[in-house]
């Protein structure tokens, strides 16, 4: 190989020397490509698995230059002697796509079998993958290795059972797509079966190997027993990791279990011999016959061993070790960084095999880590490029491109790789014109440079100037004329400019030599079918068919060319070939359901519909479609609404007073086999006065608009008089709340009424259905539906019709209420149903709505323990660290050595450094985005900045763990059951510190949670072994209020004050919020002293306010302020009079009824303490002043100390509470002691001038 690749780069440089002679020659295109020529000396100079990404850039080349070159490149790297086998075999499947790109499909599957790669499996799937738990989960085929496989047996898959089915050459091209067999086709695996035998081998054995490219994470089992696995998530490359495997005679069962995430599983297996070559005597069959064969000689090798080791035959299965020998680029790879100092090269290396072969888990993007690593260890232009390319965001990448523009200024020369990126880099940003003249430099030093052509014509293009990117593209393709991309863009700029005839002979030219351009394909099965010419669209589809072989999409594409050329029994079998593979795909279904409508086979139509309900009961339109072709009936769901004459009886029953009633109150909630959800709802209420008829004309409620669709089934006001009217309009609007940075998918729905009268009735009745294809949150599925409210409700209900096989767990709060559970055939039904449910009264500081009202919580999680687990699955990939995030952990840190110490360094950089801004769409409002994510944005939500803080802690060695929260704003946690429902908040916990860090509290230390957090149920996660627990309510003693004033008062009233205020606690955050900007602060201080000072002004100049640093999260708040208040005591006749204590009073915040029905919420009060000196004026005498006072009681404390002595009053009081609420049964006691508190502070002080 290397003599072929050194007279290759000499014949194709001396041709390049002879066109540069002259100034006017165009390209000669037996010229091999620049680009072509470094990536073949780069193939050259590779060593070991540097080969793979060598070779895989020779076939990126494949639209740059020409398409022959390429392929006799990668046919003299599949027949080159210095590289591996396994590096030829990988070589010689790309030139198979090569053949394949230039029409010769049968040349390129033979040559695809011929190398050993297995074309057939018998498959079992999809198995549920959610939260990346189904690699290491043995689902029911892994734990029946060793048995026969029994045809028509069914498993436990995802959404429904699976069985074994064989895929038999459908996927010629060496890999198979998921995507194309198996519905759901993301976060599921997939199990795929062959037998291997060698028929030449009777007896003995021999060493074969196996080679795995896999789409996802997967495990290799060979003869029952585990033998290779990738835990990581990357994407499909060929022949990425092998094992070496001992063959046995007869058929050996070869197992590969892949697993997706976000895509589809995929697979590639290649079998070889002993040093990795194709070996045409290996052979792999999915004859059924053969798995019970196999399965004969491995139970009788098992018993024979069991015999001979005197071992039981219920042996647990061997743990898997890693292979000793590394096959295969990934275990090469790694074994050669494994090293405490690995070369630069070899990382180099590492990073750009996985970022050119997509072979990087985005949850690890090792790439970009090995990227940076090589830069800095050894620093290179290319190398600080490809940091640059892998970087997270434009300002990381911007570093990178400086760093590499500082080195190359140093040696004196720009390359145009360079020039390239950082022309790419404006091109991306606000002041995209920047990129234009770079983008010139880079064809001053190459003419033909692709990326900064198709730069330049875009940016023509963007300034109306087609014509001259024309001109552009004309030069360029004049010469190079077998440029694959040149094409491509020239015949769309002739589109572009309306030359249909010339752009027509460039596509031509561009489609010979990209043979399986599905986008050009489909056009011009179009543009046949247009022009009515039958046999020019057959041949079209059938080279899509050619180059698509088992995609769902070419064969949709087909059936509809044939359905649009009149044969619609052809259309049908295309698409029964699509469902052979994908039985329950349902875009299939639905084509298949629509042409035989239009063929009037209205029985076949209903079969294929009926089974799309089946795959996905929450097709909507296909529902309503099905009804109205059936009779008429009510849905299963809104069957249990109650018809006007049953709820207007109710409407004549006495009012008791209240202002509306409900009179029925109906949540029927469906849950289906694949995990979504509908819900119907009617609503009957009756407005019984003026105010509430006018409240009532709107109805409003929430849905998730990302997920869900409203259906409103009727809405009807039945008056006094008999008549019924329907609603007048109904519409939708955002949920979003700017002023905190809060955007979601949340929308409210509402429904207008006309002018209602006290004592009519009004009914709505609507739908909120789930249309999504899956469920993002897995199996998991809670709500809590309230039946009690504001108003007395004559009858609530709700029921939940849930699969028969599915276990789901309920508690509720609502006393008398009826339960009940059936079985319907395939489904169970739970009702629970109240009557005369009594209103819930508000009371001044009550607990919040969600913890009084009497409800119905229902979970398919019994423990904490299994929700927690489900949650760390659906996380756990999001405490991400790259090497530039590792670097800031260590920064951040730098010079301190306590573990307190970094906690506040990390707490402060978070707070400091990331803006909140809630982005609460889909599934992110459960999941937090990636940290390295976060980190690069500058923003986030709660979840995002938990993520981040634990993150780096962790990289720290700090132990921590994001803390789900169920914050006072929805009051206490009163049911049983396991259930994310409740919870509203993310914050981080420090087990070692006992110390919750709330990263969106801004202004705030580490010992200031906000009042929202204090008391709060929580959910330490703790890598899915879930704690559910209590944040500790806050200590009276370190949240205060602290004031001093020394009053110097004048005979008229006016006083000339000193005030020193210090604040602990969560009032600390508040007043570094207020108070923090300079510019404001004198002027929101002022406005803050009125309410106790009227007419106060502060001194001016720099005396009048001081403050401690306000910055400084972690230094106490402390305020010292000197004013003059004319309105410091009033004139009573010939006294003066003034208050001496607080102002703040309890009995009309906290204890204003005379009884209660619901506790005093108390959580996190504010001690107040404050201490007046009061220099009375010459001569004053003190008429009277508070008296000393001082008690203790359960509830808390209070004081007053009086201290007089020449001519100044001291006074001292003090208010703290010790409980956070107050029970009912103990509210008589709590109003005594705010009475009491209160009339100790009310006396003021009466001076006498």
């Amino acid at each position: 190989m290397r003599r072929f690749l050194i007279s290759l780069s000499r014949t194709a440089k001396l041709a390049a020397a002879a066109v540069c002679l002259s100034a006017s020659a165009s390209a000669v295109p037996s010229v091999f490509h620049p680009d072509l020529l470094r990536a073949l000396d780069t193939l050259d100079r590779a060593e070991g698995p540097e080969a793979y990404a060598s070779i895989d850039r020779v076939w990126s080349l494949w639209d740059r230059a020409d398409a022959g070159h390429i392929e006799e490149a990668l046919l003299g790297a599949s027949a080159s002697p210095k590289l591996g086998a396994d590096a030829r075999a990988y070589a010689g499947v790309l030139s198979s796509f090569a053949r394949a790109r230039r029409g010769d499909q049968k040349a390129a599957t033979d040559k695809v079998r011929a190398l050993g790669y297995v074309t057939s499996f018998l498959i079992v799937g999809p198995f549920d993958n959610e939260g990346k738990a189904g690699l290491d989960q043995v689902f029911e085929p892994e734990g029946e290795l060793t048995a026969p496989i029994t045809p028509g047996r069914a498993y436990t898959g995802k959404e429904r059972p699976v069985r074994y089915r064989a895929v038999a050459g459908a996927f010629p091209f060496g890999w198979l797509d998921a995507s194309a067999l198996v519905r759901p086709e993301t976060k599921v695996c997939l199990y795929a079966t062959a037998f291997v035998r060698d028929d030449k081998l009777t007896q003995g054995t021999r060493k074969v190997r196996a080679y795995v490219g896999a789409g996802g994470a997967f495990k290799l089992f060979w003869n029952g027993e585990e033998k290779l696995r990738d835990p990581a998530y990357r994407g499909h490359d060929f022949d990425r990791s092998g094992v070496e495997l001992t063959l046995e005679p007869g058929p050996n069962p070869l197992v590969v279990k892949v697993c997706g995430e976000d895509s589809a599983p995929e697979l590639s297996l290649r079998l070889a011999d002993d040093k990795g070559a194709p070996d045409a005597r290996l052979t792999a069959s999915i004859d059924i016959a053969d798995s019970q064969k196999a399965s004969e000689r491995l139970q009788t090798k098992a018993a024979s061993s069991a015999k001979s080791a005197k071992a039981p035959k219920t042996a647990a299965p061997a743990a898997f070790v890693k292979p000793k020998l590394a096959l295969g680029p990934v275990p090469v790879f790694e074994k050669m960084i494994a090293g405490a100092k690995p070369r630069a090269r070899d990382l180099e290396a590492f990073a750009r095999y996985l970022a050119e072969t997509n072979g990087d888990d985005p949850a690890l993007h090792q790439a970009r880590d090995l990227s940076q690593r090589a830069a800095d260890t050894e620093p290179t232009i290319e190398r600080y490029l490809l940091a640059s390319r892998l970087a997270e965001d434009r300002n990381q990448q911007n570093e990178w491109l400086t760093k590499a523009e500082a080195l190359a200024q140093k040696q004196g020369k720009t390359p145009k790789e360079l020039l390239n990126a950082r022309a790419v880099h404006r091109r991306n940003s606000p002041n995209w014109r920047d990129a234009s003249p770079i983008f010139d430099r880079v064809l001053a030093q190459d003419p033909d440079d692709l990326l900064a052509l198709a730069g330049r014509v875009e940016l023509y293009n963007m300034a109306g100037l087609p014509r001259t990117a024309l001109g552009v593209l004309e030069q360029a393709v004049r010469r190079a004329p077998e440029s694959v991309n040149l094409l491509n863009m020239y015949g769309s700029q002739l589109r572009l400019l309306g030359r249909s005839a010339d752009a027509t002979e460039a596509e031509e030219r561009y489609a010979a030599r990209r043979f399986d351009d599905g986008n050009y394909l489909t056009s011009m099965i179009d543009l046949s079918i247009a022009r009515r010419n039958r046999p020019e669209a057959e041949r079209w589809v059938e080279r899509l068919l050619a180059a698509y072989n088992g995609n769902q999409w070419a064969l949709g594409v087909a059936a509809r060319a044939y359905r649009s050329l009149g044969q619609p029994e052809r259309a049908i079998a295309t698409y029964k070939r699509s469902l052979e593979l994908a039985p329950e795909d349902v875009g299939t279904l639905r084509a298949v359901a629509e042409l035989n409508g239009e063929l009037g086979k209205r029985d076949e139509q209903l079969m294929s519909l009926r089974e799309i309900l089946r795959i996905r009961p929450q097709e909507r339109d296909v529902r309503e479609y099905v009804e109205h072709l059936e009779p008429a009936k009510p849905r299963p769901d809104e069957a249990y609404a109650w018809q006007a004459d049953k709820f207007l009886k109710e409407r004549y029953k006495p009012a008791g007073g209240q202002p509306r009633r409900t009179l029925r109150d109906l949540t029927v909630t469906t849950v289906f086999g694949n995990g979504l959800s509908s819900q119907f709802r009617q609503i009957v209420f009756q407005p019984m006065t003026e105010p509430a008829a006018a409240a009532g004309r709107q109805y409003g409620f929430g849905y998730e608009a990302d997920r869900q669709v409203v259906q409103l089934r009727g809405a009807k006001v039945y008056r006094a008089d008999g008549k019924v009217d329907e609603a007048v309009e109904y519409g939708e609007g955002s949920a979003d709340d700017p002023s905190v940075s809060m955007y979601t998918s949340a929308r409210s729905f509402y429904v207008q009424f006309p002018r209602l009268e006290p004592g009519d009735v009004v009914e709505l009745r609507y739908r909120v259905d789930d249309v999504t294809p899956r469920n993002e949150f897995g199996n998991y599925f809670g709500e809590i539906v309230a039946l009690q409210g504001g108003e007395p409700v004559s009858n609530a209900e709700y029921v939940l019709i849930t699969p028969k096989e599915r276990t789901f767990y309920f508690d509720q709060t609502i006393p008398g209420l009826t339960t009940s559970n059936a079985v319907s055939g395939n489904q169970r039904i739970y009702r629970f149903a109240a009557k005369e449910v009594a209103p819930l009264n508000p009371e001044p500081a009550m607990p919040p709505w969600p913890e009084v009202l009497g409800s119905v919580h229902v979970s398919t999680y019994q423990n904490w323990d299994d929700l927690g687990r489900w949650y760390w699955g659906l996380i756990r990939d999001q405490f991400d660290l790259d090497e530039e995030t590792r670097k800031l952990a260590k920064k951040i840190t730098e010079g301190k050595t306590t573990e307190l110490d970094k906690v506040k360094a990390v707490y402060k950089w978070v707070t400091d450094n990331t803006r909140y801004v809630a982005l609460e769409f889909g599934i992110y409002g459960y999941k937090p985005r990636r940290c390295v994510q976060t980190v690069a944005r500058g923003w986030g939500d709660c979840k995002d900045k938990a993520t981040v803080i634990v993150t780096l802690l962790k990289e720290l060695g700090i132990k921590s763990t994001i803390v789900v929260t169920r914050t006072r704003m929805r009051g206490d946690y009163r049911s049983k059951l396991a259930s994310f429902a409740p919870f509203d908040h993310a914050i981080a916990y420090v087990p070692s510190l006992d110390l919750y860090l709330d990263g969106t509290a801004e202004h705030t230390g580490i010992y200031e949670l906000p009042k929202m957090d204090v008391g709060a149920v929580v959910l330490r996660v703790n890598d899915g072994k879930a704690e559910l627990t209590r944040i500790p309510f806050a200590d009276p003693e370190k949240n205060f209020v602290r004031r001093e004033l020394s009053v110097e008062l004048d005979p008229k009233g006016t006083a000339k004050m000193d005030i020193d205020y210090s604040t602990g606690g969560y009032n600390a955050a508040s007043w570094r919020d207020a108070y923090g900007a300079e510019a404001t602060r004198r002027e929101r201080m002022t406005r803050d002293l009125g309410g106790d000072f009227p007419g106060v002004a502060i001194v001016e100049g720099a005396q009048g306010l001081t403050t401690s640093d306000l910055s400084n999260a972690e230094e106490p708040v402390k305020i010292k302020i000197r004013a003059t208040a004319p309105g410091f005591a009033r004139n009573e006749g010939d006294t003066l009079s003034m208050p001496v204590t607080t102002g703040f009073r309890l009995t009309p915040n906290y204890a204003s009824l005379s009884q209660r029905r619901q506790p005093v919420e108390l959580v996190a009060f504010t001690t107040i303490d404050d201490t007046y000196r009061v220099k009375l004026p010459a001569g004053s005498k003190v008429v009277s002043a508070p008296v000393p006072v001082e008690k203790t009681t359960p509830f808390g404390a209070y004081s007053v100390k009086v201290e007089q002595a020449h001519g100044e009053v001291v006074v001292k009081s003090k208010l703290s509470i010790k409980v956070p609420r107050i029970d009912p049964s103990d509210y008589q006691a709590w109003k005594r002691f705010c009475e009491e508190a209160d009339s100790a502070f009310s006396p003021r002080l009466l001076v006498k001038p």
